[in-house]
């Protein structure tokens, strides 16, 4: 029931989050929503902080899995480019949790919250074994500066394409902007696809229209 309870929090404050921004909901808010009393919701979760971090380790455990599933399969350019929906699908479901939050930012560096250094520096390390492997596949055709360069640039797109996808509204149609902005990572992907990785990135387009 305890758990149950924990997970309604959770989703509630998430959705309100993403309606209105994190500095401006309260946990009053969330437990009125929730039709729970203050002090229920602090029993669970005793500051709205204690759900931003509950909040980003979920987002950082999904976005795990995804990496994982994607290592089961062998590297083409489809595969990249479905992980990569998948990841913008992702961060738009966690969008409140860090747009124009002030206090992740400030508190990402905290390492005994949330060590958001080991989380970078282990996601650039598996695009670059992407990068690497899809080279290897006959995918792409790249030098190891071309690498770096791709994983320099995927990090700050990732980073930073849902902010500017709800610039105006916090809140747009989720399978259009990510299709738009999977198809500019796309295009960029096609500068150093191969013959068979251009092949394989127009069976992901086929698929996905």
């Amino acid at each position: 029931m305890a758990q149950k309870t924990r997970e309604r929090i959770l989703q509630k404050a998430l959705l309100l989050f993403n309606e209105v921004g994190f500095i401006e909901v309260g946990v009053r808010e969330i437990a009125r929503e929730l039709e729970i009393s203050p002090g229920n919701l602090s029993y669970h979760f005793s500051k709205k902080e204690d759900i931003l971090f509950a909040l980003l380790k979920q987002f950082s455990e999904q976005n795990s899995k995804l990496y994982n599933e994607y290592f089961l399969a062998p590297p083409n350019n489809a595969q990249f480019l479905t992980l990569i929906s998948r990841i913008f699908d992702c961060q738009y479901k966690f969008r409140g949790v860090y747009i124009g939050n002030q206090f992740v930012q400030a508190e990402i560096k905290n390492e005994d919250r949330f060590d958001y250094a080991s989380i970078a520096a282990k996601r650039a390390a598996s695009f670059k074994k992407i990068f690497e492997d899809l080279h290897l596949a006959g995918q792409i055709s790249v030098t190891a500066e071309d690498i770096s360069f791709l994983v320099a640039h995927i990090t700050l797109f990732g980073r930073f394409w849902i902010s500017e996808a709800t610039l105006f509204n916090k809140s747009p149609d989720k399978a259009q902007v990510i299709k738009h902005y999977v198809s500019l990572l796309s295009k960029q992907l096609s500068l150093f696809a191969t013959e068979k990785g251009t092949n394989s990135i127009d069976d992901f387009w086929s698929k996905s229209s």
